[in-house]
């Protein structure tokens, strides 16, 4: 072989290289619910637990004393409405807003505990109900202010903890929310919730072995709950557990789970892994029950393909149903990935898919690729190029189209057109170097040839 003829197939080899295509591994996601707390808000109206009223206030208390027994909250408010005083104690200003709170009247028991502090401002109960009535409105800088306030004041209650770790979660610090649950914890070791909330901050302040310790300490007593299998599946991938990961999201799906997003992470947790079959038969599963369209699932089937996996992708593809009732976009990709799963069996039968494909969606790009590749390799040089040259105007396509330009100008010995377009696949390339040697051996072609 002479030095021309060896150099021309490094050139070519190194250009063909560079037109496959490249398979972007796309990290598996798991969808899982935020965790949800219901805070009750402490209104104990019982007498005993009422602070002093004054002396001013005294017939008055004598009056409320029995209704309050007896919960009558509308004859209370007729009689606060009907009390004549210039000055409210901070007491009568706490009674107001928590008979309100009975009622649902949350504006008027905002305005009377909030009057009641101007009186007292470190009356610590009235600190507490505001904090659990602005948490109910998810007005979380509110409460933040008045939990600071209940804690500062000496109350030492778990649901206050609990409270202000729930806030310091919502604003983006898992740290503090961290310390918050630890402590509701350590007043309240047993409460759940407290737990399922400790958990989901290791998770998001990135803790992932403590979180891991957590949520298998939860399942040892709540063994079917679905959403702890997946918060699993999360902490396991974090940590790099791809086996725990696929029994946990098992065990999510036995016990309940059937969010399509999370059947998809799983059946690519499967074929990641190496079981294909059951990867599949997820797949299958997810198309007749409708709840994916084929843009969600394809790009697991390409996965296959990409890996000669030839069989079973095929075996999803046939199992699609309803085809012709899909958008026609839809339909393209499909007949563009069912021509991806055909053409090293019968190149004939997937060259009829890939026209089908493109008949519906004339702007599908892979397609286009692969049709000028076909042509290409049967040296109908102009189809090629047509092919490449409707293919370039794709971002995610331009360097194989100028890639296999060049090859298509370097073969007919077009050695400018081939200069052309490796300068401008050069400007989008991340190896240059090898692009620019390439220019150089083409230049000593030209150079030689006159």
């Amino acid at each position: 072989m002479t030095t021309k003829q060896s150099t021309y197939s490094l050139l070519c080899t190194l250009l063909l290289t560079a037109s496959l295509f490249s398979s972007a591994t796309h990290a598996i996601e798991i969808a899982l619910d935020a965790p949800r707390f219901s805070f009750a808000i402490e209104n104990n109206l019982s007498s005993g637990q009422q602070e002093k009223l004054s002396p001013a206030e005294s017939q008055l208390a004598q009056q409320l004393k029995p209704l309050l027994k007896t919960k009558d909250y509308a004859q209370v408010v007729t009689l606060l409405d009907a009390h004549q005083s210039n000055e409210r104690s901070a007491a009568l200003w706490l009674i107001t807003g928590q008979v309100h709170l009975a009622l649902g009247h949350k504006k008027k028991a905002e305005l009377a505990l909030n009057n009641a502090l101007l009186v007292a401002p470190n009356l610590v109960r009235v600190h507490r109900t505001l904090a659990a009535l602005h948490i109910q409105q998810q007005q979380l800088k509110k409460a933040q202010k008045h939990l600071v306030k209940a804690i500062e004041g000496g109350m030492q209650d778990p649901q206050l903890f609990g409270q202000l770790a729930y806030i310091n979660l919502n604003q983006g610090a898992p740290w503090s929310a961290i310390a918050g649950y630890q402590q509701a914890l350590l007043l309240q070791p047993h409460h759940q919730p407290w737990k399922k909330g400790l958990l989901y901050a290791l998770q998001q302040a990135g803790n992932h072995q403590a979180a891991f310790a957590m949520v298998n300490e939860l399942l040892n007593t709540s063994p079917t709950d679905k959403n702890l299998w997946l918060q699993r599946a999360k902490i396991t991938l974090a940590l790099d557990l791809q086996s725990k990961a696929i029994t946990s999201m098992e065990m999510a799906l036995r016990h309940g789970e059937k969010k399509s997003s999370n059947l998809l992470s799983t059946a690519q947790l499967h074929l990641a892994n190496g079981s294909i079959e059951r990867g599949a038969d997820l797949l299958i599963r997810l198309n007749a029950s409708n709840s994916v369209a084929f843009s969600q699932i394809e790009p697991a089937i390409s996965w296959l393909i990409n890996d000669e996996q030839l069989q079973p992708a095929l075996r999803i593809l046939k199992k699609m149903l309803n085809i012709n009732k899909l958008s026609p976009l839809e339909q393209s990709l499909y007949y563009a990935t069912l021509g991806s799963a055909t053409e090293q069996e019968s190149p004939k039968r997937a060259l009829k898919y890939f026209k089908k494909s493109l008949a519906l969606n004339p702007n599908q790009a892979r397609v286009l690729i692969k049709l000028a590749q076909h042509y290409q390799q049967k040296q109908q040089h102009s189809r090629a190029e047509l092919y490449y040259q409707r293919a370039e105007i794709f971002p995610n396509y331009k360097k194989q189209s100028l890639a296999g330009l060049a090859q298509l100008a370097l073969n007919q010995q077009h050695y400018a057109k081939a200069l052309t377009y490796l300068h401008k696949l050069k400007r989008l390339s991340n190896n240059t170097l090898a692009i620019e040697k390439n220019i150089t051996i083409i230049k000593r072609l030209v150079a030689q040839q006159a």
